[in-house]
């Protein structure tokens, strides 16, 4: 494999994919270069929203007033700012392993809410720690406003325990499902978080008057434990770093996990006291990664798809929720997973509608077609709701191509530019198709095909 596969593979799995102004710089840059470049071009800034800042005591008094359209259209506004405002970060940012990791916690650590300042708030642990500490990372999500809502851990308290946190802390976010711990577990580990909660202001509050202070027996110790000894005592646990690594592996190098490469993968990221950096040195800096049976093994999530046709074709967007309407079409909105387990994975991404409709996006882009098609009903994100139709129509898709801005890469082979592992008779067929066509459409029909869909 010549560098410049190599280069593209990399930058699809440690990022959202090539973007237009760095072709040569994958040409010519080394993989273990490239690599260091991506983790060095990795500094945290707080995401810019196009909306004026509240304050949490103005966001408090918004909440109680007897009016709630304020504060809902607020909240609606917000989660749309905070939605894009990422988005954008993800498009154009030099810190593309950061986005792409703080995507996985993302979905990780899923929390749906509508109160968009703590959505805000969780979004931000996520990409400040998404290359840092796993063990900063769990304490800060776990006393989060958004996952103490979410859970309903501010309602956990001694006269009686709710165990909602207590168990997805085990079951989704550390051990596994049935994995070392037992459903007494959970009960011990409930009564241990109960007074964690958060103030009107969205602020982490540990009531001593609602914890229950008696002692409890967690995966075999005993003692007077608080939330934080539970969190403690699962990190000491080596399959806690086992967990996270299959799933960190399935999300970066193939849903088809590899036993033998995660159990040493998982060794140093336990050794290394949990730091997600030494673990994506070890990925990304591996021979193993670039085989080909990871080549092209990833079905795109929705996110990932948009996001990379968006960094390889620039583009202005007079009416911006259609890009984001796209996503939701396919199953994916930022700020909205389905349920606490996050999103679904692999060919869970793709069934017969969700195929068609991506590989026609590529021409609703470009103006050759357009859409006129409703999202699936998901009562697990509307909880019982009406939800809004999401249509995307020929006047809704004003989207204007910088065609201008990538002459060079219409020059490219754009099979090998755009496609992981393209194939002869795809070529053909699809050059043939374009003969008396532009550059353009050949691009345009690459993008739109089923192998389109793998990185």
């Amino acid at each position: 494999m010549n560098q410049f596969l190599k280069n593209k593979h990399l930058v699809s799995r440690a990022g959202f994919g090539i973007h237009h102004n760095d072709i040569e710089k994958y040409r010519n840059l080394n993989p273990k270069k490239l690599y260091q470049e991506l983790k060095n071009n990795s500094d945290y800034k707080p995401l810019k929203t196009d909306m004026q800042p509240v304050t949490p005591q103005q966001y408090q008094e918004m909440s109680k007033a007897t009016d709630r359209k304020p504060y809902n259209q607020f909240n609606r506004n917000y989660n749309s700012s905070v939605r894009k405002s990422w988005h954008s970060q993800m498009i154009n940012t030099s810190s593309q392993l950061r986005e792409k990791m703080a995507l996985f916690w993302h979905g990780h650590f899923a929390t749906r809410l509508q109160q968009s300042i703590f959505n805000k708030d969780i979004i931000e642990i996520f990409r400040k720690n998404a290359l840092g500490n796993f063990r900063d990372l769990v304490f800060e999500v776990s006393k989060s406003p958004a996952m103490l809502n979410f859970l309903n851990n501010q309602q956990n308290k001694k006269a009686k325990p709710n165990e909602n946190f207590a168990r997805e802390l085990m079951e989704l976010f550390t051990l596994g499902r049935g994995n070392l711990y037992t459903e007494k577990d959970i009960k011990e580990s409930a009564r241990a978080f109960t007074g964690w909660s958060y103030n009107a202001f969205g602020e982490f509050t540990d009531n001593k008057k609602q914890h229950d202070s008696e002692e409890k027996v967690f995966l075999g110790k005993t003692g007077n434990f608080d939330g934080n000894d539970i969190i403690n005592i699962i990190l000491e646990k080596p399959e806690c770093a086992h967990f996270i690594t299959g799933k960190i592996y399935k999300f970066l190098v193939n849903e088809n996990p590899d036993e033998k490469i995660i159990k040493f993968l998982s060794d140093k990221f336990y050794k290394s006291n949990y730091d997600i950096t030494t673990l994506m040195d070890e990925i990304f800096l591996s021979d193993w990664f670039f085989s080909d049976k990871n080549i092209g093994a990833k079905i795109k999530s929705p996110v990932e798809l948009i996001v990379g046709i968006r960094r390889i074709m620039p583009m202005d967007l007079q009416n911006g929720d259609t890009i984001y309407n796209f996503e939701k079409l396919l199953g994916q909105e930022l700020l909205q997973p389905p349920n606490v387990a996050g999103w679904p994975s692999g060919t869970l991404w793709i069934d017969s509608s969700t195929l068609l409709l991506r590989m026609r996006i590529p021409a609703v882009m470009a103006g050759y077609k357009t859409l006129n098609i409703e999202p699936k009903s998901n009562d697990d994100v509307n909880m019982g709701k009406d939800e809004k139709k999401v249509v995307v129509n020929k006047k809704q898709n004003t989207i204007t191509i910088h065609w201008d801005g990538i002459s060079n890469i219409l020059n490219e082979d754009l099979f090998n530019l755009l496609l992981s592992n393209p194939n002869n008779n795809l070529q053909k067929m699809i050059t043939d198709f374009n003969s008396d066509k532009s550059k353009k459409h050949l691009m345009i029909s690459i993008m739109s095909t089923p192998e389109y869909q793998l990185c």
